[in-house]
This record gives C-alpha cells, structure tokens and sequence, in this order.
C-alpha cells in the first residue's frame, strides 16, 4: 500500500510548512515510557519544544491550550482509540501542520489514514530514519544523522514493566488493554517471547515474562 496515495484519497491537503527555526511544539500521544524516552532522543537536535500526553483524556487538555506544529499519535491508548483524537485533529481549525498515527500493528495503516493522519509511522522505529524525514519539513534541525542508542533506560523499561504488571492483573486490571500495551512494549523492545505470550493470549506466561524482566534488570 502506498500511504501517500491513501492519505490523498482519504485526508485533507496538507499546506507546505517552512521548518520551524525555533519555537515549534511537537505533542507526543504516547503511554509507553520506553517508546516516549526513545522520540525525546530522537528529537533532541530539533529546534523545538517536545509535549507529551499519555492518555486521551491529556492530549485533548493540551489542544485545548495550544495547536501543535506536528502530533504523533499512537493508536492504542489507555482511554479509547487514537483514531478517534486524529478524526478530531483532522478536524480542528486551526489544523496540526503534521498528524501522524503510530503503531505496531501494520493492519492499522488504513485506518489511520482514513480518520485523517497525513502520516503512519509504524513500531519499532528502528534507526529513527523515517521519524526524522517525517518531522524534518516541519521542525528545523532535525536531519536523522548520528542516531542515539535504541537501548531503552533501565527506569523507563521498570516503569511500562510494572505499569503491563497492573494492567494484567491489578485492582482495576484492564486486560484487553494490557495486551494491546505488553504487544507494543515487546515490539520496541525486541521481545519475541513475549510477543509470542500475547498472541497465544497465554496469561500467565505473559505475567512470568514480565516479572523475569523486572528481576533482569540492575538494582536502582
């Protein structure tokens, strides 16, 4: 599928932008800690100021307040769907100069497009390229050279560790959602035994996996 098709079909023209010399924000929809730490990096050469929202419910306070120069969007939040805050976004005037939806389900392409994202980015973002390319028309500076270590930070991983924990099994557990975040982590994680635990919906598997990589790492 070529995105660029499906975005002309189905979303609104997006204005040529002139790269934002400084002062640009970009709002980072995002539950994952580990995937939130690895876009700062990312966007560290920028000219511009990073926000971040971990919820729906955030992300419709900042836009509420201000108009993003660029928002990614992953499409799995703990509220509802990202789809849902990109056909508002798509909406909205004055409009986000760069919407772009984020996933690790491939599947979800489509959608993205036809709720109105200009682009899709999908997980795990690998060297960072094409987060860079994305981004460089909008936020000056940000050219994808020297790309930081894909490693995630030991506090970032213990927090979406604990935080899949609780979801899969804690007062309030959410399981479906659960398994949509412990998906996602595996993914940006290189995790393909976990990735196995969630699709063979093998519960208990997947809350042994997680508390083996919660003793793994390093004592703070």
């Amino acid at each position: 599928m070529n995105p660029d098709s499906v975005a002309a079909t189905h979303s609104p023209p997006v204005p040529p932008m002139q790269p934002q010399a400084r002062g640009g924000t970009l709002l980072l929809v995002e539950d994952s800690r580990v995937t939130a730490d690895y876009v700062r990096l990312l966007f560290r050469g920028a000219a511009g100021r990073l926000r971040r929202a971990d919820s729906l419910r955030s992300a419709r306070r900042h836009i509420s307040l201000y108009t993003p120069d660029a928002v990614i969007i992953d499409l799995g939040l703990p509220d509802g769907s990202g789809l849902d805050l990109i056909a508002e976004m798509a909406r909205r005037r004055p409009r986000a100069g760069l919407i772009v939806a984020t996933s690790g389900d491939a599947e979800m392409e489509e959608d993205a497009f036809l709720a109105g994202a200009d682009r899709f980015l999908p997980k795990p973002f690998g060297t960072g390229a094409l987060f860079c390319q994305m981004l460089a028309p909008v936020f000056f500076g940000l050219r994808g050279g020297a790309q930081p270590d894909q490693s995630p930070t030991q506090a970032a991983l213990r927090d979406d560790l604990y935080l899949a924990l609780d979801l899969l099994n804690g007062k309030g557990a959410q399981p479906a959602y659960a398994r949509q975040f412990i998906a996602q982590l595996a993914c940006m994680t290189g995790d393909p035994a976990l990735s196995q635990a969630v699709r063979d919906g093998q519960r208990s598997e997947i809350s042994t996996l997680l508390r083996h990589r919660l003793r793994a790492l390093p004592l703070i």
